[in-house]
């Protein structure tokens, strides 16, 4: 009897690393080399266990410092060496001045639908799209996606990731998504745009032609840029002298 051929896993950040820096990705997942995490990666992560830890209380139980007490365990629990590092105490206060602007601008007691779900759906036979979206909203008849960011908005948002995650949620809660949206916790600014069915059209067409592309990669070129100021593995680029020169020529 013939194998059955595994599926091809594709997430939202599979994909974003792919259109990225095709050599990341392959440091990332193909070679599977163990990343260099930066500071503001631990801190993000932190913020974002605070806020789904803080959203699966009773309503009744939130408050701004019920929030505040929350980051205050999740940092204590962070590795001392971490917390002793250089900066880690300027994000420490950071913590508290973005998550006291979260509370002053949003609903404390709203009751979300789904926190963090676990979603996988075929997109095709041989290719699932996965994900876990930090949040689902119930709005009436319509669902709505929320993505935490800890960084400040981009000029130019990319609304692929919040597309992918609208698949995965639509055909996996068999729920209409009405809208998708990133709330940005520095300065409290949103991003939302609204979902129709062309536009989920769209995002699987998007999502099948990048899949095919990973899987036919055998090159993997790098994509040199201010991205690689931030790259987990920056420290074992081959195209590390390349990019110092650049980042000093070009101030990034």
């Amino acid at each position: 009897m013939k194998a059955k051929t595994k599926a091809f896993r594709l997430s939202p950040l599979k994909a974003r690393v792919f259109r990225l820096c095709r050599l990341r990705y392959r440091y990332q997942y193909v070679d599977r080399l163990p990343p260099r995490l930066r500071l503001q990666d631990t801190f993000g992560t932190c913020l974002h266990n605070t806020l789904s830890a803080f959203y699966r209380l009773p309503p009744n139980e939130r408050d701004k410092a019920r929030l505040l007490e929350i980051f205050e365990a999740k940092w204590s629990a962070l590795s001392p060496r971490y917390r002793l590092l250089p900066g880690a105490e300027d994000l420490h206060r950071r913590g508290h001045d973005l998550l006291s602007q979260f509370a002053a601008a949003h609903d404390l007691h709203a009751k979300p639908f789904l926190l963090e779900p676990y979603l996988e759906v075929h997109i095709a036979p041989d290719i699932l799209l996965v994900g876990r979206p930090d949040r689902v909203d119930e709005e009436g008849d319509y669902l709505h996606i929320i993505d935490y960011k800890t960084g400040e908005p981009p000029q130019e948002v990319d609304a692929v990731q919040l597309r992918f995650y609208a698949i995965m949620v639509q055909e996996g809660l068999a729920r209409r998504v009405g809208r998708v949206s990133f709330w940005y916790l520095d300065g409290g600014r949103l991003w939302t745009a609204l979902i129709r069915p062309e536009d989920l059209a769209q995002a699987q067409e998007e999502a099948l032609t990048l899949a095919t592309e990973i899987r036919q990669e055998v090159i993997f070129p790098a994509s040199v840029g201010p991205h690689c100021a931030h790259c987990p593995f920056l420290s074992m680029c081959q195209y590390r002298d390349e990019i110092a020169q650049r980042r000093q020529a070009e101030g990034w």
